[in-house]
């Protein structure tokens, strides 16, 4: 039987990093489009280090330190998805206010 905690873990880190995967593709065909320079990969190490704190998580049901290191690793993921896109989707701000003609 799975625990609900444990579905719980697995159910929220999947979500991240499905939602970091997509935020990445499109990313990288506005990227491509803007001719900004292809700084979306850091979306696929988000997701990574998602799963690798979802792995934690999950190994942390039974040992603390490993739901210390999970919350660690899951921060740094964060950190680096949050920043990534405020740096590569500063120019959308500036986009929806220019007036149209």
């Amino acid at each position: 039987m799975v625990s609900l905690v444990a579905l719980s873990i697995v159910v929220l880190h999947l979500t991240g990093i499905v939602s970091f995967l997509v935020i990445s593709a499109i990313s990288r065909i506005f990227g491509a489009a803007k001719r900004k320079r292809p700084i979306y990969p850091a979306f696929y190490v988000t997701s990574l280090l998602l799963a690798l704190g979802m792995l934690l998580s999950l190994l942390g049901l039974d040992l603390p330190t490993m739901g210390i290191a999970a919350a660690i690793t899951d921060l740094v993921a964060l950190v680096i998805g949050t920043y990534t896109t405020w740096f590569y989707w500063e120019w959308l701000p500036r986009e929806l206010r220019k007036e149209k003609p």
